[in-house]
């Protein structure tokens, strides 16, 4: 099962491990049906900020059905 704390600390230690932020946490083996029962079901599209310090920003971005890429595009930044 995912375990949000586990993937905050494994994000953290890659972090320590890497601090130029070219390693991605994310980029290790995690498996949609687990992340879906340990993060709930989506109800619709969002931005959730999963966790932030000063130097770690985790965020679920949950896209919609038929959403597209055109228009108008909104990029979180967080110091």
């Amino acid at each position: 099962m995912f375990d949000l704390d586990q993937f905050i600390d494994d994000c953290r230690a890659a972090l320590a491990a890497d601090k130029s932020h070219k390693n991605d946490c994310s980029s290790r083996s995690l498996r949609p049906t687990a992340v879906l029962k340990g993060l709930g079901e989506p109800k619709r599209s969002e931005v959730q900020k999963l966790y932030h310090s000063n130097d770690l920003t985790i965020l679920n971005v949950i896209w919609a059905p038929r959403m597209s890429g055109s228009g108008t595009q909104f990029i979180p930044r967080y110091s």
